[in-house]
């Protein structure tokens, strides 16, 4: 089978190999992939800024979807042609990861998706909304599930409530549709005024940009009314102020990203005057995703997909996650 190891740190360290095709044993499924998604976070592990501890070689790319080819002895959960997905952290199946279910995640720990087939403990996948293609399927196990966690596990968004939503990068937008269909207005900023007509088109309420409109949390706090319910913080240092501006009394802010710093950068007396949640984000676990692909099966969600790569040009598509401008999700297709 085809499969694109990492030898070392660099998008030039990518390398195409033909490795033997694995068989699934007691309790595990054969998945034969047909599209991985790509995640800042993939970029990040391949060029070395993520983590020094990486164990070369390493398949990365933790979000892909395909269907199962053959199972194991005793696999209850999957027959042969189910659609299905691996889950970001294999072991994280309910509750909170108090004992060590989030130490292994796809594409880091644990080998990737970008490959041809792939052994997985049948504990570890998910099934797909069937209306769904492989390529749309393999968005939502990190952008997707993130979005999920932050909207509905923890800040509770239903009708009526109003969600700032940072972006139109693969989160953002995935979050954009969840509020559409949750019955939540939405506020959407970026730097581009074409990216927020896209947005507008794709269901967004209100939009900002944040160039033009620099104190933009104040403004987003009076479309409100009474502050927005949630914000999807996809910033970081230089854009939490404006978030805590933004919100309502017991407001919550979902820390998701860092791309304008890692930083806090913030006195504490915003969080007391607000009352505010502040909620660290990381995906989620098997439960809630289950959930969130019923939710997408019974709406018809369907992702934004910016762009598709061919297999062997995933470093390209990895380069042009890191260099932005892209609107949703990009895609490889592997074959």
């Amino acid at each position: 089978m085809k499969v694109i190891h990492l030898t070392g740190f660099g998008l030039d360290r990518l390398e195409l190999k033909e490795t033997p095709q694995p068989r699934p044993g007691p309790g595990e499924v054969l998945v034969q992939f047909a599209a991985a998604s790509l995640n800042p976070r993939d970029q990040q592990i391949v060029t070395g800024q993520f983590t020094p501890h990486v164990e070369f070689p390493l398949v990365p790319l933790s979000d892909g979807a395909g269907a199962v080819v053959e199972v194991g002895a005793g696999v209850q959960r999957f027959t042969v042609g189910d659609s299905v997905t691996p889950l970001f952290f294999p072991r994280w199946i309910s509750g909170e990861a108090t004992s060590g279910e989030r130490s292994v995640s796809s594409g880091l720990e644990v080998p990737g998706v970008l490959r041809q087939f792939g052994v997985y403990n049948e504990q570890a996948l998910a099934k797909s909304a069937p209306h769904l293609t492989a390529a749309e399927a393999a968005c939502f196990p990190c952008a997707g599930l993130t979005a999920w966690t932050a909207l509905v596990a923890k800040s509770g968004i239903g009708e009526g409530d109003t969600v700032l939503i940072q972006g139109t990068g693969g989160v953002a937008l995935a979050a954009l549709q969840f509020c559409n269909s949750l019955g939540a207005q939405s506020i959407i900023i970026s730097s581009s005024d074409e990216k927020l007509d896209r947005a507008r088109a794709l269901g967004a309420d209100h939009t900002i940009n944040y160039k033009q409109t620099g104190n933009w949390g104040p403004v987003a706090h009076e479309i409100a009314g009474h502050g927005v319910d949630a914000v999807i913080e996809i910033g970081g240092t230089g854009t939490l102020e404006n978030s805590l501006a933004a919100i309502r009394h017991g407001g919550h802010v979902n820390i998701i990203g860092y791309m304008a710093g890692v930083e806090m950068g913030i006195t504490v007396f915003p969080l007391i005057i607000n009352n505010a949640n502040l909620h660290g984000i990381g995906t989620g676990h098997r439960d809630d995703y289950e959930a969130m692909m019923a939710f997408v099966a019974m709406h018809g969600i369907r992702p934004v997909i910016d762009r598709h790569y061919n297999f062997e040009d995933a470093g390209q598509g990895l380069a042009d996650l890191a260099a932005g401008g892209h609107f949703g999700k990009l895609v490889v297709d592997i074959n």
